[in-house]
């Protein structure tokens, strides 16, 4: 049996409450918004690495999949400041959770392309990190 946070469910019910207030016009582009919002996201998913791929392709991959962009980065890292000194609000901290989640698929993404190449290669992945210059530029890792 499946269970729902209840802090969760009254977020949502507080953002459908405060939905219903917009005009029209607000609501159109809030639609739009969220919309290419849920795009972006389902972006960041569904990309994979083809392992079938060319070196310079995976290498693109890798490199695509290695850091936010830049205004989610200085976001993350505002964040984390503040996880790290214990100030971070109760309003700040699912923003925080998702930049961490979008982290999160970067890097499994990223390290997925490297584990081609050590295969492929047949070197070790930190000599193929350094020789490209892969590191995460997040340093989450």
């Amino acid at each position: 049996m499946s269970t729902v946070d209840t802090s969760t469910e009254l977020r949502v019910e507080h953002l459908l409450n405060s939905v219903k207030q917009l005009s029209t016009v607000e609501l159109d582009e809030f639609t739009k918004k969220l919309a290419e919002w849920q795009q972006q996201q389902e972006n960041i998913v569904d990309e994979n690495v083809d392992p079938d791929a060319s070196d310079d392709e995976i290498l693109a991959f890798i490199k695509k999949n290695t850091r936010l962009p830049e205004k989610e980065n200085r976001r993350y890292w505002e964040l984390r400041g503040k996880s790290d000194d214990e100030t971070l609000t109760d309003a700040e901290l699912p923003e925080y959770q998702e930049l961490v989640r979008k982290l999160t698929i970067l890097n499994t993404k990223r390290l997925e392309g490297i584990a081609i190449l050590v295969h492929r290669w047949e070197k070790p992945a930190e000599e193929i990190i350094a020789k490209f210059g892969l590191k995460a530029g997040n340093d989450v890792l």
